[in-house]
């Protein structure tokens, strides 16, 4: 293939094949934010969003500006928030859900995944109160995505956590009925669920 051809073929990937970047995702380390204080935990959580993710945006936009290829989406991965809630109740989890969805939105990404909880082995109180908590964050949250592990080839299937999350899907279908149940596509529940994963509903660093 001659020089023409590669130009050719380069102007074809953009104007007919819709050549782009689909998706830029930034894992972030939330573990050094915990508080048992809900307020403190939350203020950190926007502090440490807004410091590590500020420039995400303006670095993919001037990339996409050099090179010519849009980025389409920009999104976030936190640490599993089943993990480092502790003895947080349902109304303080909805408030760190609002603080991510507020940290998220000022840093002018497009979604946010790690409202998760890894429990293939036994499903903690904290991990309890988390899924309990995921209809009314995920129908009154822009921006949140949840993710529940629930089997792995060695643990095996956590049946418990099966029948409460198929409690938890419908509740959440309900309280986002005027939008066609959407809040149900923001959560992904798993087997053998991939570590530090990219795709959304189901993102999470770890």
């Amino acid at each position: 293939m001659n020089r023409n051809e590669d130009i050719l073929s380069t102007v074809r990937m953009f104007q007919e094949e819709n050549l782009d970047v689909r998706t830029v995702t930034l894992g972030v380390n939330i573990t050094d934010c915990v508080s048992s204080d809900v307020s403190r935990f939350c203020e950190n959580l926007v502090n440490k969003i807004k410091r590590v993710a500020g420039s995400l945006v303006p670095a993919c936009e001037r990339i996409s500006d050099r090179y010519g290829i849009p980025v389409v989406n920009k999104r976030l991965a936190v640490s599993p928030i089943g993990s480092i809630c502790g003895k947080i109740d349902e109304a303080g989890l909805i408030k760190l859900a609002h603080a991510l969805d507020h940290a998220a939105e000022s840093v002018r990404v497009d979604l946010l995944g790690g409202f998760s909880a890894l429990v293939q082995k036994g499903t903690t109180p904290s991990e309890a109160r988390l899924m309990e908590s995921l209809p009314e964050i995920l129908s009154k949250t822009d921006r949140i995505c949840a993710s529940i592990n629930v089997a792995t080839s060695k643990a095996g299937i956590n049946m418990d956590a099966i029948l409460q999350l198929g409690r938890i899907i419908k509740r959440a279908a309900e309280k986002s009925a005027d939008q066609g149940g959407f809040a149900c596509a923001k959560l992904c529940v798993f087997a053998n669920m991939p570590e530090d994963n990219p795709f959304m509903a189901g993102a999470y660093l770890g």
